[in-house]
This record gives structure tokens, C-alpha cells and sequence, in this order.
């Protein structure tokens, strides 16, 4: 049972029954950044979690950096 309990990460069991928020984001901004359309969905979902914690530029490096580990 502890290994089930650690083996948890706790900020995102935190995170797991609060509303998400709106990706600040465009489709225009995804295309200006180099995104493929393909990956946009995904990279939206994450950047929605973390939309309340980072300013827009910030998110726009995020975006980059979740695309290239996406397939």
C-alpha cells in the first residue's frame, strides 16, 4: 500500500478535481510557433493546466518544448 501511496506525484493528485483552465493560445499563435496542426489538441491540454501559473511567453515556450516531445 505505501508503494501505491509514493508512487504518486502529489501536485498532480492535488490538481486531479480542479476545472481546467482556457488555453491562451490561438490556432495563430500555434502556427507562428511551428506546431503542426496534428499536435495542437495535446499541447492545448497542457497548457491549459498550466495557464494560471505562467504569464503568455512563457506558455509559448512551453508549447514548443511539449510539441517536440509529442509524437
Amino acid at each position: 500500500m505505501a508503494k501505491i501511496i509514493w508512487g504518486i506525484d502529489p501536485l498532480a493528485a492535488s490538481r486531479i478535481h480542479q476545472p481546467e483552465g482556457e488555453c491562451p493560445l490561438s490556432a495563430a499563435d500555434f502556427a507562428r510557433l511551428g506546431i503542426p496542426a496534428r499536435k495542437c489538441p495535446r499541447v492545448r491540454q497542457e497548457l491549459a493546466r498550466l495557464a494560471a501559473e505562467f504569464d503568455k511567453p512563457t506558455l509559448e515556450k512551453l508549447a514548443v518544448q511539449i510539441a517536440r516531445r509529442l509524437w
